[in-house]
């Protein structure tokens, strides 16, 4: 009696180890395949219409309206907000050529007008000071202020009369006056070169602010992470044997 109860203890011991066992084992078994499972599924979730999932890193983003603004303000200043110097240093040196060759113009200009008003004064008599530019290029095409009003008087221009006291004149002799009227002619081209030094200002803070306005916009671009998932199958539609992740990044 004693065997047999025995014999049926032990049965029932065996028995309890394997269900218990067996329940252990199936949890395992379905949590890898959840496991599995949400991580196919969070990646296709992710996915775009391309299948493509881009990730921007923002920590190095500049605004590429911020970057235009400044190099409107002073070239190359959008280029130093973009840590790009490689190419505002152009627009840098650009800009100080144009002002060194404005001032520079201005300068000689000045002094060819200078002299040139200096030597009417010495050879024709006239009071330089507070004269407008008008009067000088009068004394350079008359040999007086009596022959400028005559020919005024003739056109019945009244209103263009000469106060011979305050705006007198006369030249000592025609070779003066030519000589007087060649450096005035001089001293306007001087001028008017400045214009082309002032156009080139105006371009290059245009032509700066384009140029820092793409380069924001490549940085921006060059932070783009394409990540591509891709299911990998022996058979296609049934099971799922791996996760392949495609990951790419423009420079």
């Amino acid at each position: 009696m004693s065997k047999k109860f025995l014999t049926v203890i032990l049965c029932i011991v065996f028995a309890n180890a394997a269900f218990s066992q067996s329940k252990v084992e199936l949890p395992k078994l379905e949590s890898s395949k959840i496991s599995k499972s949400d991580l196919t599924n969070q990646f296709l979730n992710q996915k775009s219409d391309s299948g493509k999932v881009e990730v921007k890193t923002s920590s190095n983003k500049k605004s590429g309206g911020v970057a235009m603004l400044l190099s409107l303000v002073l070239p190359g200043a959008g280029h130093l907000y973009l840590d790009r110097m490689d190419v505002g240093k152009f627009f840098v040196m650009g800009e100080a050529a144009s002002w060194l060759g404005f001032a520079g113009l201005n300068i000689y200009g000045n002094a060819l007008r200078e002299d040139a008003r200096t030597f009417a004064s010495e050879n024709a008599g006239l009071d330089k000071s507070g004269k407008p530019d008008d009067y000088f290029a009068n004394v350079g095409n008359f040999n007086s202020v009596y022959e400028y009003n005559n020919d005024k008087l003739l056109k019945g221009q009244y209103s263009q009369l000469y106060d011979v006291n305050t705006y007198f004149w006369n030249w000592d002799n025609v070779t003066n006056k030519d000589s007087f009227e060649e450096q005035r002619k001089k001293s306007e081209r001087v001028y008017n070169t400045r214009v082309v030094f002032g156009t080139t200002l105006i371009v290059n803070r245009i032509v700066s602010a384009i140029s820092a306005l793409i380069l924001a916009n490549k940085k921006s671009d060059s932070n783009t992470l394409n990540i591509q998932p891709e299911l990998l199958q022996k058979n296609y539609g049934v099971g799922v044997d791996g996760l392949k992740l495609n990951i790419s990044k423009n420079f």
